[in-house]
């Protein structure tokens, strides 16, 4: 039997679901620019696809597009927010995003009010409107503070300092870890090594805490190894690719491919 929430049945989001089993949530990233690739990339099996604003040219128009796109695929869309502006993170749950994951989550207080734009009262004072793509206002009012998934972002040694207090934020799901901002954050470079002592502690204390407080933990990890150890520290979502990451590989392997049979040099 599906959950109920005030005696609505709720449809669960694939995160939640894997969640919901004890598994392991499986995420790809996207530059958020383009509908077309987060459904294709939404329909090639992954739980969740993360539409970036923080980092990329989407305005609100390209990231609210891209989870009406995905909404056939049966992937969760969530938008990475620029930052913990509530009227964004209202309007694009509006729109239809599935969650939000909001960087430089630095204390309990950042924690609140970003979770309090992602939930309803009594949870939050999120707004009610409208502008809803496929339910009925008050069927998705009554599920929303159960579907929705809110993601903080760790990346300040502020935030490594505050980890028990943000998990233990109420309507919080996921501490997802930063690691090239908290690399920088502590003095290193702009990218982080995960079999670097420092940074794998980091990441460990950031699984303990969340799970210490009864909440999920996630991280990137782009390479068989460093997808087994997110698996070793007890990760929950755990992203495994990015549109960048992809096409690189991708366009490179075929530039090599046709270099190859044409008997051709490159050139630039």
């Amino acid at each position: 039997m599906p959950p109920c929430f005030g005696g609505l049945p709720v449809t669960m989001n694939r995160v939640r679901e894997r969640w919901s089993r004890n598994e392991v949530s499986l995420d790809c990233w996207s530059i958020g620019a383009s509908m077309t690739t987060a459904e294709v990339i939404g329909r090639l099996g992954y739980d969740s696809v993360t539409v970036d604003m923080q980092h990329s040219t989407a305005d609100f128009k390209d990231a609210a597009n891209c989870p009406f796109a995905l909404s056939g695929s049966g992937a969760a869309g969530i938008v990475r927010v620029p930052g913990n502006e509530p009227f964004l993170i209202q309007k694009l749950l509006d729109a239809g995003a599935d969650g939000i994951m909001c960087p430089m989550i630095n204390n309990a207080a950042e924690a609140v009010a970003f979770v309090g734009a992602c939930r309803y009262p009594p949870l939050g004072y999120r707004s009610i409107g409208a502008f809803r793509a496929a339910e009925g206002r008050e069927a998705y009012f009554e599920a929303a503070n159960v579907t929705v998934v809110a993601i903080a972002q760790i990346e300040t040694m502020e935030a490594m300092g505050n980890l028990h207090e943000i998990a233990n934020t109420p309507g919080l799901d996921v501490l997802y870890a930063g690691p090239s901002d908290l690399s920088i954050s502590y003095g290193g470079p702009p990218a982080a090594d995960y079999t670097e002592a420092a940074t794998s502690d980091r990441m460990i204390q950031i699984a303990k805490a969340a799970h210490a407080e009864g909440k999920r933990a996630g991280m990137l990890a782009f390479s068989e190894q460093d997808v087994a150890l997110a698996v070793e520290w007890g990760m929950d979502f755990i992203s495994v690719g990015a549109e960048g990451v992809i096409l690189r590989a991708g366009a490179q392997a075929a530039l090599n491919l046709g270099l190859r049979a044409t008997g051709q040099t490159l050139s630039r």
